[in-house]
């Protein structure tokens, strides 16, 4: 180690240190315990306002690619003639003025063929005549002598053989001319073979294949071709010739053919991203192959180790260019990339390049992600959790169908209309890293970030029990580095909510975690891996944490109900644990995660979270995603039962926290169909009616923000699928051309809430604070619609968070005493604080009874409320293009015509020309009044 990475080790061990001295003082004193065996200090909010300590080397993380070789087949050597091809025992003379073919035995097996023609490049007629003549010398005499003879796989599979041969057997010194006449049988497989039987060695020349029916001399070889082949850099096997094409020279494959590094030439570095690039053309798959061939790369020490990259795309391929990574081991070995061609397939493969990936730095001003704030409207983002190839070939557990689903080129090309994918599979890390440079192919900014687990570790069975090397997958060996006493145990010591075949284990994550056999806890060792596995080596542009907590985790028992949990994080074999206490513990690990990461990279990678629109955590990250954004405005999971409150709670959330995330930042909303039980199904392909309404809400609805959207047919595992208003062309057609993306431009202004005829009902102005009591609930108000129509009630308020809850408080709502619905304040944090405004639809003659709620633990302080009749519900924005108009209420609604020009008196409004939703998109003109149903929304075109 040199005194520079001495150094930095050094100043790594101490910043880890102070973190952790951090840390472990963050979990104490919450404000209700007193208990000495749970004291840690400073409190979760002075991690959350406390300025971070950059480490004075903290960056960003970019790649370059060094070629290693290219491989054009332009070598020309002395070789083959066509329609010929050397046996494993044959070898072709090099020297000038030699034309001698060898055969040489090399022992053990009978019967090993040194010279033979290739079925592929020459065709012998099914029951032809052909005459056979070379000339030979014996150069060791054999035991069982010579032969040469006409072959038929086929044939020989039916003990069925041409009897006429050549056999001798003579000393050595020998020489002649040999010949012999034979007639073929039915079989279309024939070729010449020429055998030593067993030991000896013979050379031969001048051989002449003659078709004694039309007297043509069929193939000859002089010894003297010279003839394209591969550079040193490969080795090969198989059937394969090289090719003349229109723009150079081909591998051509016919059957089995693989092609693999000379390591003498090619050397593989550890723990390097290796990529293979190449051009192939599907000359027959006559079986109709998904994948033609294969990529792996191996250890040349110990070659049972192996990681495979993406296979060859052959499923709706004539032409490809394939582009596929590995990286490689992390110990310091021989390193062999090899690729295998499908022996059922016929190819031609050219322009073969190598390279290895190198980090390099790369600065907050370079990041793709300073374009995201440029993006047009709509903007299209993706929650994408599976592998890509799985999805390609049946769907990857949502759309599971008889047949692959998609080529894995038009997959890719779909993910890439979105300018950011977050949640990427751990298996693109070292088995596919070169997806990224495939999608940016496409979308040069793209914008994408992997997948890492926070508070809980996932293990099945199989993970268990698999042993440890050094070239698992990513999510095998970051399961590998979890210490058994990382588990969250009770105070019996049994691991929580553990189960054999599938288990989500939550983790230790509290000051009291203890070290593992490395002098490393949790925190430590987390943070390394996403360092080591996620950004240092510049493939992606930041990281996805799936549960950036600050509630308890939900999957510890009781964890909101009970005075006391058993969750024994502090080690004492005691239930002393509170839920407030481990709330509060749980947001300070959270921010003590988060802010590990930021000392080291500073600000130049991007950090999503997956929690939802979390305020307290919002400083030290890019932005969030909340997966099934839509699915929580629907009374249990009820499509019919739309909860007003929740979607007015949604951008109440978005309004307060879409300015506290760092820039450059992004949210991402996954929408989806909403299934009662929440009972998913596994075999979807296509979008239903219901899928089509549901879309349009959730598009409606994310247009009102600045957000990244999709919907997802099924979830995060699902192909894209491009609903009408997605892409559309200058004349208002839907398309699925890319060029087409962000057609409505940009905003003219910030989304509108159309309130009018606002009648104020009640105001209380002094504080209401409830909480830390037996009493839970306070009645806010009591009123009724006294007319005979449905009416909205809007109801705002300020509210502040007065000490940690371990859930968020809610306002709920009854009309004529039936519940309708929450609306949650969406932060449960000491000191936070938000305001609301959200409407709520008032059948006629009903009443309504508004109630705070607060979980068992923690207290909320609500103030300013007002609660007033208005015509409300009706949201819209405009955009340079066009127009969204979204009903957020219970109730249908008509627009005229001036209501939906509007302010700015928007002209030539007209329908977008569907593919899928024809009744909604039918592309007409739109000039009268244009009715919303309950929960729906439209996007016009419009100048």
């Amino acid at each position: 180690m040199n005194r520079h990475e001495h150094v930095k080790g050094i100043t790594l061990l101490v910043l880890s240190a102070l973190l952790l001295l951090l840390f472990l003082t963050s979990c104490s004193h919450t404000q209700q315990e007193t208990d000495p065996a749970l004291l840690y200090s400073p409190t979760f909010s002075k991690l959350a306002t406390s300025p971070l300590s950059l480490q004075s080397d903290a960056t960003g993380y970019d790649r370059e690619y060094e070629v290693l070789g290219v491989e054009q087949f332009s070598t020309s050597n002395r070789g083959p003639a066509l329609g010929f091809s050397l046996g494993p025992a044959g070898s072709f003379p090099t020297e000038s003025g030699d034309s001698w073919i060898t055969g040489t035995h090399p022992g053990g097996q009978m019967y090993i063929d040194f010279y033979k023609t290739n079925p592929a490049a020459l065709h012998l007629r099914p029951y032809g005549r052909y005459e056979v003549s070379y000339n030979y010398r014996v150069l060791e005499a054999s035991r069982e002598g010579f032969e040469t003879i006409f072959f038929s796989s086929t044939g020989a599979n039916r003990n069925d053989w041409v009897e006429q041969s050549i056999y001798f057997n003579e000393p050595a010194g020998s020489s002649g001319r040999a010949s012999f006449t034979a007639v073929l049988k039915q079989y279309d497989d024939y070729q010449l073979l020429m055998n030593l039987i067993s030991n000896g060695s013979i050379a031969v020349t001048d051989i002449q294949i003659k078709d004694l029916d039309t007297g043509l001399i069929v193939t000859k070889e002089d010894g003297q071709s010279v003839v394209h082949t591969h550079s040193p850099m490969l080795h090969s096997e198989g059937n394969s010739t090289i090719v003349p094409t229109n723009t150079g020279y081909s591998l051509q494959t016919d059957g089995f053919a693989k092609l693999w590094t000379n390591t003498q030439l090619v050397v593989l570095p550890s723990n390097t991203n290796i990529i293979l690039d190449f051009d192939y053309k599907v000359l027959d798959n006559p079986k109709q192959e998904e994948h033609v061939g294969w990529v792996r790369l191996y250890s040349g020490s110990k070659p049972h180790l192996v990681r495979q990259a993406i296979s060859i795309p052959g499923h709706q391929v004539q032409e490809g260019h394939y582009t596929g990574a590995v990286k490689t081991g992390s110990d310091n070995d021989i390193y062999i990339l090899e690729v295998a061609f499908n022996q059922e397939v016929k190819l031609q493969v050219s322009n073969i390049r190598l390279s290895k990936q190198v980090t390099v730095a790369q600065s907050l001003e370079q990041h793709p992600a300073q374009k995201l704030s440029e993006a047009n409207f709509p903007r299209l983002g993706n929650n994408f959790l599976s592998f890509g190839e799985w999805v390609a070939h049946d769907g990857g557990g949502s759309a599971q169908g008889p047949g692959p689903l998609i080529n894995l080129f038009e997959l890719e090309k779909q993910l890439a209309l979105s300018d950011i994918i977050i949640g990427l599979n751990p298996f693109y890390l070292y088995n596919d890293p070169a997806v990224s440079k495939r999608l940016k192919q496409f979308n040069p900014n793209i914008v994408l970030l992997p997948s890492a687990q926070t508070h809980t570790i996932a293990l099945s069975q199989d993970m268990r029990n698999m042993p440890s090397t050094t070239m698992m997958t990513a999510e095998n060996e970051y399961a590998q580095g979890i210490s058994k006493d990382w588990f969250l145990t009770t105070s019996k010591g049994q691991v929580v909510n553990d189960n054999e075949e599938y288990a989500q284990i939550p983790l230790n994550i509290s000051a009291f975690c203890p070290y593992n056999d490395k002098g490393r806890t949790f925190l430590q060792y987390w943070t390394e891996s996403i360092m080591n596995q996620k950004l240092k080596d510049g493939t992606w542009e930041g990281v996805f944490l799936e549960e950036a907590l600050t509630l308890g985790n939900w999957r510890i028992p009781d964890i909101r109900t009970k005075k006391r949990v058993d969750a024994d994080y502090n080690r004492n074999f005691k239930k002393d644990e509170s839920p407030q206490w481990i709330t509060e513990m749980t947001a300070a690990a959270t921010l003590a995660m988060l802010r590990s990461i930021r000392e080291q990279v500073g600000w130049d990678e991007m950090i999503i979270t997956g929690n939802e629109l979390n305020p307290t955590i919002a400083p030290f990250t890019n932005g969030s995603v909340i997966q099934n954004f839509n699915s929580m405005w629907y009374i249990d999971y009820d499509q019919n039962n739309f909860n007003e409150s929740q979607w007015g709670k949604f951008l109440d959330s978005y309004q307060k926290v879409q300015h506290l995330y760092h820039a450059p930042s992004a949210i991402i909303l996954e929408g989806t169909p909403v299934y009662k039980d929440w009972i998913l199904p596994v075999d979807k392909r296509e979008a239903t009616e219901s899928d089509l309404a549901f879309h349009r809400f959730a598009l409606g609805t994310a247009l009102l923000t600045d957000a990244f959207y999709e919907f997802a047919l099924v979830d995060g595992r699902s192909a894209p699928f491009i609903f009408d208003e997605m892409l559309v062309d200058t004349h208002g057609v839907s398309t699925s051309d890319a060029a087409n993306k962000g057609w409505l431009g940009k905003p003219l202004a910030p989304s509108e809430h159309l309130i009018l005829n606002k009648e104020e009902v009640y105001q209380q102005t002094k504080p209401i604070i409830l909480g830390n009591r037996s009493t839970k609930w306070f009645n806010l108000y009591e009123g009724g619609n006294k007319t005979a129509e449905s009416r909205q009630m809007l109801i705002e308020f300020d509210w502040k968070i007065l000490t940690t809850c371990t859930d968020y408080p809610t306002v709920s709502f009854a009309v004529n005493d039936e519940w309708m619905g929450n609306y949650d304040f969406g932060a449960n944090m000491a000191s936070e604080s938000g305001s609301a405004s959200y409407h709520t639809t008032v059948k006629a003659k009903g009443s309504v009874m508004y109630h705070l709620n607060v979980p068992k633990f923690g207290s909320v302080e609500l103030s300013n409320l007002r609660i007033s009749f208005a015509d409300c519900g009706l949201h819209r924005r405009d955009f340079e293009h066009g127009i969204v108009l979204v009903n957020a209420s219970n109730e249908k609604k008509t627009l005229t015509l001036q209501e939906i020009k509007g302010s700015l008196n928007r002209t030539n409004i007209r329908r977008i020309k569907g593919r899928s939703d024809v009744q909604t998109n039918s592309g007409a003109q739109v000039t009268g009044p244009l009715v919303l149903k309950a929960h729906d929304a439209i996007v016009l075109l419009a100048d």
